[in-house]
């Protein structure tokens, strides 16, 4: 679905109230309805209609998060910590429209809009905290509690030290073995970039393009932001000064009035008179024209604020590849140790004859370990090369859909400014031809 606008829209919040753990005290939240139509097998042909509150929004992301490593997620919105503001009507409405515009975005994303994350999120009747579907696509989290409780346990060989398939192919801070992030803060990266396969270092390189794209694109947002808003100034202040030369054109009417209807006073008001209508009305109607084009503009360069928001979760993304290589070589190396530690055992035991019952037990606890170490570097390895792929085709894809975004935002910049600008012109042609400058005149001075 990526550059066609899924048929999602966020509407009708209510307030609603909640029992708070202090006696006496209650909370608020507001759900929302969130309706959906997609176009694809995996969704309902007739459509969807759940009710959602933003914690639900913030669960799909921290889900996404851990589910789609590699893939750049747009931003989920921000949490408001005060809780006066999130009661108001007009921080509801905000957020109304940033939840939409997020679910969109998702939605317009390849990879999400197919995974069962995105279909229960969208589809499923019941509230997600007690809904089995979106219980089972939960990952395996540790705490740090349970890290502590286990890292005895491990270096007495009492837990196994290797973690499991599934633990190796999990970000190590979404787990709760604290040895394995000790082992990963020791593992050293390769100073020679030849040691790095060629997909890799294109990677590392990109990662230092979207850090410099990050800085032009955020000067680039505060530029906009700053033409917008002086844009509207300009509009505002247009219009005041057209307001204010339609009073004076009032008052000179009324001040020739007082002065008799033949009197020179009297012509030289209603002459005063009838030019600053002229003007104040050619400054009213450009203003509007300025509000117009304000929000038109505003609409045109939200391609920047959108990249913006973007390039961070691309960079985390990036990371999160080096994260998993990190976790591939930690586990490597361990293995490598063991393996080591197992032929050291072994040329010792051959010196004593008869072998040594001990050693012979650590011997074979350790080729457990090994065995272990083996199925979680396959482990680390796939999730490796699954996250490199991804970021390989997100980073493609993004620069593509940068392409796409600032073609046609530059094109709608550049038609507005154009529009606005003959418009403009126009009026103010209008207004010049009244005081007697002809189109050649106009022309010239135009083109000075």
């Amino acid at each position: 679905m990526q550059g066609r606008r899924p048929q999602i829209s966020v509407t009708d919040p209510v307030k609603h109230t909640e029992k708070s753990l202090v006696p006496g005290v209650s909370g608020s939240y507001v759900t929302y309805t969130v309706t959906s139509r997609m176009a694809l097998p995996k969704y309902s042909s007739r459509g969807a209609s759940v009710r959602r509150r933003f914690r639900d929004f913030v669960a799909l992301a921290e889900l996404l998060k851990v589910t789609h490593r590699g893939y750049f997620i747009p931003p989920r919105p921000e949490k408001n910590p005060v809780e006066g503001q999130r009661a108001s009507d007009d921080f509801v409405e905000v957020r109304r429209n940033a939840l939409e515009k997020y679910i969109i975005q998702l939605a317009m994303h390849p990879a999400i809009v197919q995974s069962d994350e995105m279909h229960v999120f969208l589809e499923a009747d019941s509230p997600l905290g007690s809904n089995l579907q979106w219980q089972q696509l939960q990952p395996m989290h540790g705490s740090i509690l349970e890290g502590v409780a286990r890292l005895p346990k491990q270096l007495f060989g009492q837990d196994p030290a290797a973690p499991s398939p599934t633990e190796a192919a999990t970000n190590t801070k979404h787990t709760s073995d604290l040895l394995r992030r000790f082992k990963e803060l020791t593992v050293k990266e390769p100073k020679d970039p030849a040691a790095l396969d060629q997909p890799e270092t294109d990677l590392r390189n990109e990662k230092l393009v979207v850090d410099e794209f990050l800085e032009k694109v955020a000067a680039a947002s505060r530029k906009a932001e700053r033409l917008v808003s002086k844009f509207e100034e300009l509009g505002s202040v247009t219009g005041d000064l057209g307001l204010s030369a339609i009073k004076l054109a009032k008052f000179e009417d009324t001040d020739g009035s007082r002065c008799g209807a033949y009197t020179d006073s009297a012509t030289a008001s209603k002459s005063i008179s009838a030019d600053s209508k002229r003007v104040g009305m050619a400054a009213v109607r450009v203003s509007r024209l300025s509000r117009t084009a304000t929000s038109s503009t505003a609409l045109a360069l939200a391609p920047l604020h959108d990249n913006l928001a973007l390039a961070p979760a691309a960079s985390k993304a990036l990371k999160e590849r080096e994260a998993a290589l990190l976790t591939l070589h930690a586990i490597e190396a361990d293995l490598e140790k063991r393996r080591h530690t197992i032929i050291a055992i072994e040329e010792e035991g051959q010196k004593v004859f008869g072998g040594d019952k001990a050693k012979l037990r650590k011997t074979d606890n350790l080729k457990n370990e090994v065995a272990g170490l083996e199925a979680a570097v396959q482990a680390a390895g796939q999730e490796y090369d699954r996250v490199k792929l991804r970021n390989t085709q997100e980073v493609s894809r993004w620069k593509d859909s940068r392409i796409k975004d600032f073609d046609g935002m530059l094109d709608n910049f550049t038609r507005i400014m154009a529009a606005y600008e003959d418009r403009s012109l126009s009026v103010w042609l209008e207004v010049a031809e009244q005081f007697g400058v002809t189109r050649q005149d106009a022309a010239r001075l135009t083109s000075t």
